[in-house]
């Protein structure tokens, strides 16, 4: 009777011969579906913004997306113009035709900012008047002498939209919250009492905001000068310089790939069907990935622009499997037919059990808080599969109808001659030294891995976007100039909430918001980042109560009378300002406060945040709903979705794993076993993570459980032919001998060919796809020495001398 193993690999046998007797209706079949869903490819979209990172239903981008509807866009590019004097007349003039030139020309404009829009506030005749700083030009030396002056003297414009020492304006470009610029927000509170509600609006996407910054860098350019120095920076550039990154990284990326695999490919075959095979059959299963995501909506972002190589290098390896055993048995002399079904008899147990337990490995990302991540967990496995059948069915079509050259027997002896095999003689070197060392190389392997489990004890999180660019990137270089210069660069939101109408009126609230950010800006708090700049519905109060007085700087507070604040509010709405569309609610129920920030790695803002939020509390009462959102906040959640989301997926990953290594080796002490090598190269990973302080981030946190699911391919197929040829000989070192000799030169070329497909992200522009390919391509190497040295070990250990027993 038939084992079970043996069974399958009949049924394999027999796939290959019914694939060749039907050979064009199958690659018909086949292409026909390949096609179908890659030709959606082109119309994917690419995703990069902040909140992108988070899943829909996560709090802080339900929050973010509630205030983005209530607030507007909220994400600022800012345009810093340095100049020896930013409030000479003719810096003023020039700055004024840029202003208007941003506002005529910017696509998915919401408002931009300057001095010469900078809000004044002042009485005439009873009558209050909002009007722009420039509105009425000075006309003499004495006009502008009074103007400098208080633009100089003004709170709100310092830090803000002028330095201190008159050398740097700002001008700030606020996009549209929507695709479509001519819709606005309703200002109701709905989308707050309900932000997940499915008639909820779609913001900008990815090509509205490079539009946006675009066309403000085409602005930019004609107005730079020696005098006008223009430095951009802000979210919006961060994201649409991470995606115009991204296209030329794919198209890189995937370019070198090709140049790899097919050098490795004739180098392995010394044929070119050898190395055109792959490929056309690895191809559609990657084309076809990001067709479906496609017609599901789904986006490219930073994480997932790793997905074309990984599955290029994933779909190589299985038809490497099943080419070289064909090969092998095809130039030996037998028919097509017979060669392909013995290879697939041979190899299409282990390239199945391989991609199920890589598709498993990856499918633990499915349960992360990280979307992008997510989306990996759903649709590399998908790639997985497509690349599975293709192989399983195309690749042995394609054998059976294409002109195949059967190399002679001098052919295949010059190559034995030149050394084609000394990868295999290697390899059976290394396995029977590891027999005679055995207990040495285990103790060697553990103490390593202790060492390294302390480094992961060491182990750091964070997800900071700015660093992702070189340190000689224009905007990492313009944040921090700025924030030098204007103690903030990035913004934080703190949201109030009265719960009722009208609420903000109240001069207990005010005086408590006004009381926080004093504390705040005082140093008295504690926290070690400093506040910059604090925006917020009390300087408007404090604006109008002392343009209704006499001026004094004694009546620029905040009224003690409830009913005089909602007069004061009412006559500032009334003289045309739409200012407090941006600062409160149309029910005046809630209100924000715009922290300015310097920037920092966005981990030091998850304990800000909480301690910002108890002043908060503190200071308006316990009856007050206070929460942050916007830009920090979100990097911050993220952070805390990429610690849950890696402490999950590895779990899961393990837990997805070795079960299916136990049913598909067949043997609960082996499959336990086996899990010995597969996890041994993580832990060195993590450890080494830990030892040299490179942080875990949306990217890093990948490795572990691409590496898995990786790393188990070559375990399987040593575990799956050791245990073969140990059942047929009962001694360990034939058996590992054997298996290294057959199964081990294609274990080789794979490994080279995934560790190469991960190592070409060095090459990228950005630091965390650098770190990204880097430690991914040494954890799949490591893989493969941990397999070739640890397996046969393990196996001497396990089955102690040459009894016939697995």
């Amino acid at each position: 009777m038939m084992t079970l193993r043996e069974s399958a690999e009949a049924r394999f046998e027999n796939l290959g011969r019914f694939v060749v007797r039907r050979a064009w209706a199958v690659i018909f079949l086949v292409l026909l579906f390949a096609a179908s869903l890659s030709s959606q490819a082109p119309t994917i979209q690419l995703e990069t913004s902040v909140e992108s990172f988070l899943r829909d239903e996560a709090p802080a981008k339900l929050s973010f997306d509630a205030f983005r509807d209530q607030f507007g866009r909220g994400e600022i590019l800012v345009a810093a113009i340095r100049s020896p004097d930013v409030l000479a007349p003719a810096f003023l003039s020039k700055l004024e035709k840029f202003h208007r030139a941003l506002e005529d020309e910017l696509p998915h404009l919401e408002e931009v900012r300057s001095l010469i829009n900078a809000r004044v506030t002042r009485s005439s005749d009873d009558q209050l008047i909002v009007e722009d700083l420039l509105e009425d030009w000075p006309q003499s030396p004495s006009a502008w002498s009074e103007f400098r002056a208080y633009t100089l003297a003004n709170p709100l414009y310092q830090n803000l939209l002028i330095s201190k020492d008159a050398r740097l304006a700002v001008v700030s470009i606020e996009g549209s919250a929507y695709p479509d610029e001519d819709r606005a927000p309703d200002f109701s509170d709905a989308a707050f009492d309900d932000p997940g509600a499915p008639d909820s609006p779609s913001f900008v996407t990815g090509v509205e905001n490079d539009e946006l910054v675009n066309a403000t860098r085409s602005v930019a350019e004609r107005f730079e000068a020696e005098d006008f120095s223009i430095d951009l920076f802000g979210s919006p550039i961060m994201q649409s310089d991470i995606a115009s990154t991204m296209q030329t990284n794919m198209a890189r990326f995937v370019g070198l790939m090709l140049i790899i695999v097919l050098v490795l490919l004739y180098l392995l075959f010394r044929r070119i069907s050898g190395v055109i095979l792959p490929l056309v059959v690895t191809l559609p299963a990657v084309s076809g990935t990001i067709g479906s995501m496609a017609i599901t909506g789904s986006n490219l972002s930073a994480p997932t622009q790793v997905l074309p190589s990984l599955l290029l290098a994933v779909g190589i390896g299985a038809s490497v499997h099943i080419l070289a055993i064909f090969f092998q048995n095809f130039d030996a002399g037998e028919s097509r037919e017979d060669a392909i079904a013995h290879a697939l008899g041979h190899s299409g147990l282990p390239v199945c059990m391989t991609s199920l337990t890589t598709a498993g490995g990856l499918m633990s990302f499915i349960s992360g808080d990280i979307e992008p991540v997510v989306l990996i967990g759903i649709f590399a496995p998908l790639g997985i599969g497509l690349s599975l059948i293709y192989t399983l069915l195309l690749l042995p079509a394609l054998l059976s109808v294409l002109p195949l050259r059967v190399k002679s027997t001098e052919s295949r002896e010059l190559e034995g001659a030149l050394g084609s095999d000394r990868i295999g003689d290697l390899l059976v070197g290394v396995g029977e030294f590891s027999i005679r060392q055995a207990r040495a190389i285990l103790t060697v392997v553990a103490l390593v891995s202790l060492v390294c489990l302390v480094g992961i004890s060491k182990i750091r999180f964070g997800h900071d976007i700015l660093t992702w660019f070189p340190d000689s990137h224009p905007v990492r270089i313009a944040t921090f100039l700025f924030d030098d210069e204007m103690a903030g660069s990035m913004q934080l939101e703190i949201i109030a909430d009265t719960g009722v109408e009208n609420g903000v009126h109240s001069p207990r609230l005010l005086k408590g918001l006004e009381a926080a950010q004093e504390e705040l800006s005082s140093g008295k708090s504690g926290l070690k980042i400093p506040l910059g700049k604090a925006v917020a519905i009390t300087h408007v109060v404090k604006e109008i109560n002392q343009a209704l007085g006499d001026g004094s700087v004694a009546d620029y507070r905040i009224p003690e009378n409830r009913q005089l604040v909602a007069q004061e509010l009412l006559l500032f709405e009334n003289s045309g300002s739409d200012d407090l569309e941006n600062l409160v609610d149309s029910q005046f129920s809630m209100t924000r406060v715009s922290l300015r920030l310097p920037y920092r790695d966005p981990i030091e803002y998850v304990p800000y945040m909480a301690r910002v939020v108890e002043i908060f509390q503190e200071k308006v009462g316990p009856e007050i709903d206070i929460w942050p959102t916007g830009f920090l906040s979100v990097m911050g959640s993220t952070i805390d979705a990429v610690i849950r989301s890696m402490t999950r997926s590895y779990i899961l990953a393990v837990l997805i794993i070795t079960p299916l290594m136990i049913l598909l080796i067949g043997s609960l002490r082996m499959g336990l076993v086996s899990m010995i090598p597969n996890l041994v190269p993580i832990i060195i990973t993590l450890g080494i993570m830990g030892w040299t302080g490179i942080i875990i981030d949306a990217f890093t946190l990948m490795i572990g459980g691409i590496a898995l699911g990786l790393a188990v391919d070559d375990t399987i197929h040593y575990m799956h032919n050791f245990r073969r040829y140990f059942l047929s000989s009962g001694n360990v070192r034939e058996a590992s001998s054997l298996t290294l000799r057959t199964t081990g030169r294609a274990l080789f070329i794979t490994s080279v060919v995934l560790s190469a497909g991960f190592f070409i992200f060095v090459f990228g522009e950005m630091t965390n796809l650098y770190y990204f390919g880097l430690l991914t391509s040494i954890t799949i190497m490591n893989a493969f020495l941990v397999d070739i040295f640890v397996s046969p070990a393990l196996m001497k250990m396990v089955y102690g001398g040459d009894r016939k027993t697995a």
